[in-house]
């Protein structure tokens, strides 16, 4: 918003008092000075905020398939999340997707994940002023960290903490939990620095591929194992991970590992 010009007011004489002041001594209100231009002449309009401040955000669910935020969008609050991409695998799990879709359509509807990635922390809020400085903590607390090849192997049911969601996903291969781990650890402990929950304990790596709305485990668990092979048509899933992703709303910042 204009910052409103509201200019010095001043009350203009009669003709007569105006001539009757042209021939006497200047008074002290005619050698006043002019008022001064206002900050809005100045320096213009004020200029509108950036995107992200200018307006409180409606959930609405049915703009995303009727999932439920886990905590209030407010004005400058960023959903952030650390995560490893499955880029190696993504052409693969696309097309698992689309089998899985077509196969329980009669049963249960739906949705493949856009965003296919292994998480390493909780979904938390960060304040627009700490982006940066969260970021470079999490770039040197991952400065030593060393980076691997894994695979995904088989899958699992998973619900949200909520049970508002439930999700298939592909596990990571047992045999590289405690390389993962490792990776996990200085993560962890940079949000235990700045007061955000740490990931979960036990931790459970895994790409999640396909999510239904409500608690539908029980249904799920007993396709698991039709689901299970349309996935060993695959070839081997491979997981590169040789770079960490920090996702901070609309920003994405990448830390490469040794």
């Amino acid at each position: 918003m204009a910052l409103v010009d509201y200019g010095g007011s001043s009350s203009s004489a009669s003709e007569d008092e105006e001539s009757s002041e042209n021939n006497q001594t200047p008074t002290l209100s005619s050698l006043k000075r002019p008022a001064l231009p206002t900050a809005a002449a100045l320096l213009g309009p004020k200029k509108p905020k950036p995107e992200e401040f200018v307006e409180d955000v409606v959930d609405d669910p049915a703009l995303h398939g009727g999932r439920i935020r886990s905590f209030k969008h407010e004005r400058g609050n960023w959903a952030t999340y650390v995560y490893v991409p499955a880029a190696a695998c993504a052409d693969q799990l696309e097309e698992f997707q689309a089998e899985a879709i077509a196969h329980l359509e009669p049963h249960l509807e739906l949705q493949a994940n856009d965003s296919l990635h292994l998480s390493l922390s909780r979904t938390v809020v960060l304040q627009y002023h700490q982006i940066d400085e969260f970021s470079r903590s999490l770039q040197t607390a991952l400065s030593s960290s060393v980076g691997f090849t894994a695979t995904l192997q088989g899958l699992r049911i998973y619900t949200n903490e909520e049970r508002t969601r439930t999700f298939i996903a592909a596990p990571l291969d047992p045999a590289f939990v405690e390389k993962m781990t490792a990776i996990l650890q200085p993560i962890d402990q940079v949000m235990l620095d700045y007061r955000l929950q740490q990931f979960y304990d036990p931790a459970s790596f895994h790409v999640s591929l396909l999510w239904c709305l409500g608690d539908q485990e029980a249904l799920l668990k007993d396709k698991l194992q039709e689901l299970q092979e349309l996935l060993e048509d695959q070839d081997t899933l491979t997981l590169a991970v040789n770079e960490v992703h920090l996702k901070c709303g609309n920003k994405d910042f990448t830390y490469r590992l040794k």
